[in-house]
């Protein structure tokens, strides 16, 4: 196992159920996404293709999350919807992110694939609401393979 998977588990607090690379590094080059493979190693089908395994990200993101964003940009998302719905010249979206095609399911998701991608309108959003990466001190300790006592999240 490599140094990345051995960081990514601790983030994780579990063992990875498949092969995976890193996609997106923090500010301090620490793992920060995971490319997942469509298929887990014993075959299940994984729903989403990057992985969100920064706890700085996924602490702000599930904040967002009970505040209500989920509601808000589906909202936003449905009206949009319905006026490209009749617009032949827009190209219409043949997949989802975390395994949503009708609506936002994580924002988890959307935010790691903005993060490796670039191309993802909700994470860009996510991103923009929170702040790009602003740890001080790395989250796991790289050469001994333990959470950080002194790390935290700083708002």
């Amino acid at each position: 196992m490599n140094n990345d998977s051995r960081i990514v588990q601790q983030q994780i607090g579990r063992e990875l159920r498949s092969d995976s690379e890193v996609s997106c590094r923090c500010n301090l080059d620490i793992p920060a996404v995971i490319k997942v493979p469509p298929k887990l190693n014993d075959g299940t089908p994984f729903p989403t293709t990057y992985w969100l395994t920064c706890p700085m990200y996924s602490k702000k993101i599930g904040s967002l999350e009970s505040q209500g964003l989920i509601k808000e940009l589906d909202k936003e998302l449905e009206d949009e919807r319905e006026e490209l719905a009749n617009d032949n010249s827009v190209p219409q979206a043949t997949g989802g992110v975390g395994g949503a095609t009708e609506s936002i399911k994580c924002l988890h998701s959307h935010t790691a694939d903005e993060l490796s991608t670039g191309k993802n309108v909700i994470g860009k959003i996510v991103v923009e609401s929170i702040g790009s990466f602003n740890c001080e001190e790395v989250c796991i300790n790289p050469e001994t393979f333990e959470k950080n006592k002194n790390w935290k999240v700083i708002w």
